[in-house]
């Protein structure tokens, strides 16, 4: 069995006139249902709201004001979700309906909660239908970051695979051939994204990065070809593939990929060196602090140049790294009056990115 992640976007779900393609999510519908019966787990991330409220009011004119947009997708995504429920009834599946933003991965409480529901939701045997919360969040109409909303479910969840559904066959070289290992050494093709969809093929590459990075299998393919997946699931290369990393485990992966960090530490070249062995960051080594944190938060580390070097819980707050930064370790508890942890940021609670 494997927990599966597809990510369908716009241009899949729409036609060129800007109609829903009915005849497509009947075959993606299928699609999954075929993967559920052979005991895999599938979340889908769906795009298409906007699109789907653009049917839904009929003759109504492009839309550039965001709060309409906004409007739009409200309206587009019960129509949508209406019509995932009737298709994937014809296979006799029942959906659920999850609408996130960043927030909600960025707090690990709300995390776990959204992990537990999605964990309820597949002991029931639905299928999980995940899109990002447009009336709360701009994000995804003005970037169209569905496909890092797919990445970090699908890191959040664990998933064993991510499908990037495209309207390609996969990332593309210089030379038009289809990479079928991806290799960032060589140089790309730069390929727009067409009109419904507002994310390109550089925001698919940054999150099939991300999840084979935290040891997820993932790939960018055709979606037109559905029948594909079945083989990308039995082991099979199919467009684009990101070979995964060994995962760096539940916590470090939440640190890492999922937390929105609440300051930034920067730090000198001797810890800098430091952490890229493997070290904690000790308060010797800081030389800068921003943001408002609290003790327990996540915190970007930094080099003098600006450059994240890793994710890590601060064991102190803004304040007390301000009066501790450049302070040996054996004199933290002196200079802030009372007894306390003797390195800023522990490696057991970091990331190095």
């Amino acid at each position: 069995m494997s927990r599966i992640v597809l990510k369908v976007g716009s241009n899949l779900l729409v036609r060129k006139n800007g109609e829903i393609d009915k005849k497509y999510i009947a075959e993606l519908a299928r699609e999954i249902s075929m993967l559920k019966a052979n005991d895999n787990q599938v979340v889908l991330v769906s795009s298409g709201a906007k699109a789907a409220g653009f049917g839904y009011l009929e003759g109504s004119k492009p839309i550039s004001d965001l709060y309409m947009k906004q409007a739009l997708c409200a309206a587009g995504q019960v129509q949508l979700m209406k019509l995932y429920e009737t298709v994937f009834g014809l296979f006799g599946e029942k959906i659920a309906q999850i609408l996130v933003n960043r927030d909600d991965f960025g707090d690990r409480k709300r995390f776990l909660n959204l992990r537990n529901t999605l964990i309820g939701l597949l002991e029931l045997g639905l299928v999980p239908v995940v899109n990002e919360n447009d009336t709360t969040s701009t994000e995804e109409i003005m970037f169209g970051d569905n496909d890092i909303l797919a990445s970090m479910f699908a890191i959040g969840w664990q998933a064993d695979l991510l499908v990037l559904m495209s309207t390609v066959k996969g990332v593309v070289d210089e030379n038009g051939e289809v990479i079928s290992i991806f290799d960032a050494s060589r140089r790309l093709k730069n390929i727009e994204s067409s009109s419904w969809g507002t994310g390109g093929i550089d925001t698919k590459i940054r999150a099939a990065r991300a999840a084979s990075a935290s040891g997820i299998r993932s790939c960018i393919c055709n979606g037109r070809e559905l029948g594909q997946i079945e083989g990308f699931v039995k082991g099979r290369d199919i467009g684009t593939v990101f070979i995964p990393i060994e995962s760096p485990g539940a916590r470090k992966t939440w640190i890492g990929f999922l937390s929105t960090p609440k300051g930034v530490i920067k730090i000198n070249r001797g810890a800098e060196s430091a952490i890229r062995r493997g070290k904690s960051l000790l308060a010797v080594g800081v030389e800068d602090v921003s943001g408002d944190f609290s003790e327990g938060e996540v915190v970007s580390i930094s080099s003098l140049k600006g450059e994240e070097i890793a994710r890590g819980i601060s064991n102190f707050s803004a304040l007390e790294v301000k009066k501790i930064r450049g302070v040996r370790s054996d004199r933290i508890s002196s200079v802030l009056g009372h007894d306390c942890a003797k390195v800023v940021v522990h490696i057991d609670n970091s990331y190095r990115v």
